[in-house]
């Protein structure tokens, strides 16, 4: 793809000797594709743009600029983009005002697709491209259209002008669209002018309009001309206009009339008409007039409105909708009504038609007999929403009337346990206790821009694609027998999540469906506690048991997990979010498992590492290829579990745990392994891979660790990895060994992005090999930055200037002083080589002249040093023994022997005269000096013997270590350093000073005192 598209950059612009355009440079922002010549697109979606790139390519033919912090397009932006067919600016300023320039798109001549959705415009542009069919203007500020607006656009196919004027981008005031707007867009198909306050239909649309949404406006009438010369249109979408506001999930402001007001004859012209959503428009009544000329119409979209008696009388409409497919009638329940059970029309059966019919939330008590009778017969009906209706007894034998139905959606209800001991007494009318049935109970399913269709997936696909689907979930089902499933037929997927269902399976529950190959029974409180649990469902392919944690949190009782062994063709087994800390079951057995779901337990209890009762919990899992245990709270590992895992494993994640380590080298009992996923864990460093153990290994994911260390080469093992994840790691700098290169490496992928990365020119090496390779790194330009040094935080790694590391003056210098040292270097060596005795000496003979060197005379001395400082600080006295001993004593070309007080002063012995013999018997006195050590009285008393010692032996042996600033304004610090400023050394403040410190207290303790002092003063002292 890449030679491609260098081919034809190479075709189409004028390169250096190299052709090696700017998109192929790692610093250009956005990712680059080709399908073929034909179509290039260039995505810089979310990369924190300020501006239009340079290096975009004139072949380009699709540009993303979407989600960025552009604030101007100006001329010249797309000016040589001549083959640019799709352009996206939604959102290029995040919501803020994006100026652009009156010809900003010019010369875009080829253009047939621009979105400007989102960018606070406050017009429509001028001079659009006259190629232009599609545009989209939703989330702007237009707050008026004219027929100039849109002059020369006559090719112009779909046009979105929507929520420019809304409850969630409010304007305070209606958009006005002038008559003959859109006359000159003579192919336009599809409009949305949905969420812009409009207060009636726009005049004189064009006729070839095929979808029309003036949904969510302010529209309270529909007169008979409105729709008057649209003989073409196919979807029409009024809904939202008259919004029913008990139940609305926004900001809602009721209509005047309290519902849409439609004349009798205002859909007679559409007589193409398959889509009528008229949701949201707080209808009581279906004049049948509005339906009369509708015989093409496929999908009517009814849902919240005050429709109950209008479904369940005369329902007269319905016989002008033979080929309607799909019908929804949810939320048309009745104010502080709860009847006992409801009718419908017996037009229903002149639906023939129908395979998609919604109820939900029509709100009553039982499905009776007659509830359903005018369905029967629709051969055609395959799906059947019942939710949220508050149900609480059905008569299951009626189902056995609807043999082709796929679907019986009876989730969000009341339904109990059959038989019942004391069943609830449906009431009749009013219930008191139910007051509130005008709140919605799925306002909080709604999105943010309710469009009144059930859009949302009621089941899973997977439950959908293995047959008849029965969803009786969030009912009160807390026991199940065999006669709860009488007649519903032949049921193949059956949902009972969030029943409360607390019983221990006994293999007989579903020995009525012995055909079920999916059984959902998430969100319950199952209770694991016989073998044969299950063992009537032979054919079962997908088991759901997440979320049932109440009995496993239990202490004392059986958690047994045998029962796979009574699933032959179980497939998928899913055990999340189950807190399992403890089982029964030592081993899980299954030949034809393949997929475990086990997240959200405790493995970090089970696999203990003196504990190796679960170690081969997994293993009998013969079959197995994916395995999740993310979330399960494992610290480590252990050794003997790595090999006791399916050998089978494709798929391996354990992902959000509490790893420190992993060892990569029993990964050599997953032979088939592909996908490992070690992400928000806590690793820290990453050894070397050997190439014997994970050369099936395709992505591996390390991201949102710990990792601050990678090893040379660390990958040269997986030799098949085409994807690997880094990021968020505490990486500062990558090696340029750490990856192989090609054709060693398959890596193509490689993200890095949320490291600390160190912009300094120890990263030389790693920047080189990114230009350089061909890998992909995602959000290269704006997610992968500086962190240190300050100056460069927050900019791109790749940005960073090399020549600053290596240029041509720099490197002619380093090469003349290289070569200078290796000359000296190799005369020196000579020398020395060659007049050896004669170089010694010399050397010595100018070193003891510039130094002024006296041999340490004090043949008396035991110690060299005797340290004082403050032992009752327990702080000082352990920086005396584990650092100053230490570095004395143990480290340096030559050890000094130290008097310490704690180590060897005699027991029982006087202070004075235990003070007195270790000035005495040691060449020096070196003082700790502490702000509580020189306000004792031993430190007054040692300095008294020191100076002693001076004036009976004309011998200085003092030396001030300054731990602490302390007797900064002592006349005595201030005379000693004039003195002899070397015997006052300080603790240094930062880290890197420490060496300097240790060599130079060395230096001190060695020589003389009387050598080292000032030159003026040194004349008033003789030696011994």
């Amino acid at each position: 793809m890449h030679l491609l598209l260098f081919c034809l950059c190479c075709h189409y612009e004028i390169q250096p000797a190299a052709c090696k355009p700017v998109w192929m440079s790692p610093q250009f922002p956005c990712d680059v594709t080709a399908d073929n010549t034909s179509q290039v697109l260039f995505d810089c979606k979310g990369r924190h743009l300020q501006r239009v790139p340079d290096g975009i390519t004139s072949n380009a033919t699709e540009l993303n600029l979407s989600e960025n912090f552009i604030k101007n397009i100006s001329v010249n932006s797309f000016s040589k983009l001549s083959n640019l067919t799709q352009l996206n600016l939604s959102w290029a300023n995040k919501n803020k005002e994006v100026m652009i320039a009156a010809n900003a798109f010019k010369n875009l001549t080829k253009l047939t697709e621009l979105i400007l959705t989102g960018n606070g415009l406050k017009e429509i542009p001028s001079n659009l491209p006259l190629s232009m069919e599609i545009l989209q203007l939703n989330n702007n500020h237009i707050m008026s259209v004219d027929n100039r607006s849109l002059a020369g656009l006559t090719n112009v196919t779909h046009l979105w002008l929507s929520k420019n004027c809304y409850f969630w981008n409010p304007c305070g005031k209606t958009v006005t669209i002038m008559e003959d707007s859109f006359a000159v867009m003579s192919k336009l198909q599809a409009l949305d002018l949905s969420y812009n306050n409009l207060t009636q239909v726009p005049k004189r649309l064009p006729q070839s309009l095929r979808v029309l949404n003036l949904g969510d406006n302010a529209i309270q009438y529909i007169s008979e001309d409105d729709f008057l010369g649209l003989p073409n249109v196919k979807v029409l979408k009024i809904q939202g206009n008259c919004p029913r506001c008990q139940t609305a999930p926004y900001p809602c402001v009721p209509c005047k009339n309290g519902s849409l007001g439609i004349h009798p004859n205002a859909f007679h012209s559409l007589t193409q008409l398959e889509t009528l959503n008229l949701g949201g428009s707080s209808l009581d009544h279906l004049n049948p007039s509005w339906f009369e000329r509708l015989n093409k119409l496929k999908q009517l979209f009814l849902s919240f409105n005050f429709l109950l008696k209008a479904i369940t009388e005369e329902a007269t409409f319905l016989r002008y909708l033979p080929r309607l497919e799909k019908l929804d009638l949810s939320f048309n329940f009745a104010l502080k009504l709860y009847p006992t059970t409801l009718n419908l029309s017996t037009e229903f059966s002149n639906l023939t038609s129908l395979r998609t019919l919604h109820l939900e939330g029509l709100v009553f008590q039982s499905i009776g007999p007659g509830t359903l009778r005018p369905l029967y017969k629709l051969e055609h009906l395959s799906a059947l929403n019942l939710g949220t209706n508050f149900i609480i007894h059905s008569d299951s034998t009626i189902f056995r009337q609807f043999h082709h139905l796929k679907m019986i959606y009876l989730a969000e209800n009341r339904l109990y346990p059959i038989p019942v001991t004391s069943p609830p007494h449906p009431s009749n009318g009013f219930n008191p206790k139910r007051s509130d049935l005008s709140t919605s109970p799925l306002i909080k399913a709604h999105p943010k821009d309710f469009d009144y269709e059930l859009s949302h997936g009621l089941i899973k696909q997977e439950c959908f694609e293995s047959g008849r689907v029965l969803i009786l979930s969030s009912n009160n089902l807390f026991f199940i027998s065999p006669k709860q499933f009488e007649g519903y037929g032949n049921i193949a997927c059956l949902n009972l999540s969030g029943n409360g269902f607390s019983a221990a399976l006994n293999g007989t529950e579903f020995s009525l469906l012995p055909n079920l190959t999916y059984l959902d029974l998430s969100f319950n409180k199952i209770d694991l506690a016989y073998d044969y649990a299950f063992k009537e469902l032979k054919k079962l392919q997908v088991l759901d048991l997440s979320n049932n944690d109440h009995y496993f949190k239990a202490f004392g009782i059986t958690h047994n997990l045998n029962f796979t062994k009574n699933l032959p063709a179980l497939r998928v087994l899913n055990m999340s979010h189950n807190s399992i800390s403890t089982l029964t079951t030592k081993q899980m057995y299954s030949k034809s498992l393949t997929e475990l779901q086990f997240t959200n337990n405790n493995l970090g209890t089970l696999w203990k590492e003196q504990d190796g009762s679960y170690k081969m919990l997994f293993t009998n899992l013969t079959n197995l290829t994916i395995l999740d245990i993310s979330h399960n709270r494992i610290a480590k590992i252990p050794d003997n579990v790595y090999e006791y895992l399916p050998r089978n494993l494709t798929m391996l994640r354990i992902s959000h745990n509490l790893l420190t380590d992993f060892i990569w080298d029993k990964l050599k009992f997953l032979h088939q392994i592909q996908i490992l996923d070690l992400s928000f864990n806590s690793l820290s460093n990453v050894t070397g891979i050997n190439s014997n153990v994970i050369h099936t290994l395709t992505f591996l994911d390390l991201s949102h660790n710990q990792i601050f260390h990678l090893d040379n080469w660390f990958l040269k093992g997986a030799k098949s990895l085409m994807s690997l994840r880094l990021d968020y790691n505490k990486l500062t700098i990558i090696n340029q060994s750490t990856f192989q290169s090609r054709p060693k490496s398959k890596i193509q992928t490689l993200f890095l992005q949320g490291n600390p990365f160190q912009c300094t020119c120890d990263s030389l090496d790693f920047i080189v090999w990114i230009e350089n390779s061909d890998i992909k790194i995602p959000r290269l330009t704006t997610e992968v930055l500086c962190d240190t040094p300050l100056n460069q935080k927050g900019q791109a790694l790749i940005h960073f200037d090399i020549n600053q590391c290596v240029n041509d003056s720099q490197a002619f210098l380093i090469y003349i002083l290289t070569n200078s040292l290796i000359v000296i270097f190799m005369f020196v060596a000579t020398v020395a080589h060659l007049f050896y005795w004669d170089a010694t000496y010399v050397l010595h003979y100018m070193k003891a002249k510039l130094k002024g060197y006296i041999s340490l005379n004090s043949q008396a001395g035991v110690y060299d040093v005797f340290v004082t400082y403050d032992t009752t600080d327990p702080h000082v006295s352990e920086w005396v023994m584990r650092n100053l001993r230490v570095k004395l004593e143990e480290e340096g070309e030559k050890h000094l022997p130290l008097c310490l007080e704690e180590r060897d002063w005699l027991p029982g012995v006087p202070l004075v005269d235990n003070l007195a013999q270790s000035i005495r018997y040691s060449r020096k006195t070196l003082f700790v000096l502490t702000k509580g050590y020189v306000k004792t009285g031993v430190f007054k008393l040692a300095m008294y013997l020191a100076h002693q010692r001076l004036l009976d032996e004309n011998v200085d042996v003092i030396v001030l270590l300054m731990l602490e600033p302390v007797l900064q304004h002592s006349h005595f610090l201030r005379l000693r350093r004039r003195l002899c400023e070397k015997s006052v050394v300080e603790w240094p403040r930062t880290a890197a000073a420490e060496p300097w410190f240790w060599q130079n207290l060395r230096n001190v303790v060695r020589v003389d005192n009387q050598v080292m002092y000032n030159k003026t003063y040194s004349k008033y002292f003789t030696s011994k």
